[in-house]
């Protein structure tokens, strides 16, 4: 076992050599997609889907993760959330790398040498503490940004929203995760239920927002989904590759008050929105989605 982490630290190592060395050379332009633009072709088997998953997150899920949450600690919840999305950035890093974003592949390497390290299995988000940006990608949105179409709309049973494209995604994204290599049986269930487990309890502040404000729970969270897909394809979350590695490091004394004013000026002007404007509960739905995983987390 420990020969295996220290081939798999050399190896990281090395790939992290190599592409932060081009790093500065390679610049990304915006990547436009269809995703708000995907009509609900499919929306009689797509309110049939959601029906039969809300009923199985009524009767199963919910009490499950108002008993987790109750049990469990605030502390022990974020390690647990951290370890898991530590888990993810290797593959975001190979998608990214597919996507041509040299240096944002050279930044999920480094935070997951951090974090693994440093921050004890992810366990700690020290990466982001030193200035670290945190991806998010997956092959879905690397077929977004290779121009292939998103399709219709889709709400998968069991899976929840995506579309045609996203849904075939999903394949290389279950075996291409981490998880599926672990030849114990026991533990890859194990671990793979802690993660659905984790997964659905940071989704439970935005989905009581859902419960809060939508009339109609279906068009909320699909209107939500599509245009934070959308965002996710088109890097709207993401600094282009001729920003230097460090550049926020010098203003990262005044980041917390920078940040906290952009929030305040999104829920300004989020919040005079009429309760039956969908377009206005979908911007606000994707904006609490899109919330930092420690606020998901409280």
């Amino acid at each position: 076992m420990h020969s295996i982490l220290k081939k798999i630290f050399i190896g990281l190592s090395l790939a992290l050599l190599v592409t932060t060395t081009y790093a500065q050379q390679s610049v990304v332009t915006p990547v436009e997609d269809d995703v708000v633009l995907t009509k609900d072709t499919l929306e009689g088997f797509n309110r049939g889907s959601y029906k039969f998953n809300d009923g199985w997150d009524q009767v199963l899920f919910r009490p499950v993760i108002n008993g987790y949450t109750k049990v469990v600690p605030s502390g022990p919840r974020r390690c647990i959330h951290g370890f898991f999305e530590n888990l993810k950035v290797p593959y975001t890093a190979v998608n990214n790398l597919l996507q041509g974003k040299l240096k944002a592949a050279g930044q999920d390497i480094c935070r997951f040498v951090v974090n693994t390290t440093v921050g004890v299995g992810g366990c700690i988000d020290v990466a982001s503490k030193w200035n670290i940006p945190k991806h998010e990608e997956d092959f879905g949105q690397t077929l977004g940004v290779w121009g292939v179409p998103s399709g219709p709309f889709i709400n998968l049973p069991l899976l929840g929203p995506s579309t045609v494209r996203d849904a075939s995604a999903k394949f290389v994204d279950f075996f291409a995760g981490p998880i599926g290599y672990i030849r114990s049986v026991k533990l890859s269930n194990s671990l793979t239920g802690f993660q659905v487990l984790d997964t659905r309890a940071s989704l439970q502040q935005a989905l009581d927002l859902v419960d809060d404000t939508a009339i109609d729970r279906y068009t909320f969270l699909r209107d939500a989904w599509l245009q934070q897909r959308e965002a996710q394809v088109r890097d709207e979350d993401y600094a282009p590759d001729d920003v230097p590695l460090s550049a926020t490091a010098s203003n990262s004394a005044e980041m917390p008050e920078v940040v906290a004013e952009q929030r305040l000026n999104v829920a300004e002007a989020v919040a005079p929105a009429p309760a039956n404007d969908a377009l206005a509960q979908a911007e606000l739905m994707a904006q609490k989605i899109n919330a930092p995983d420690a606020e998901k987390m409280k």
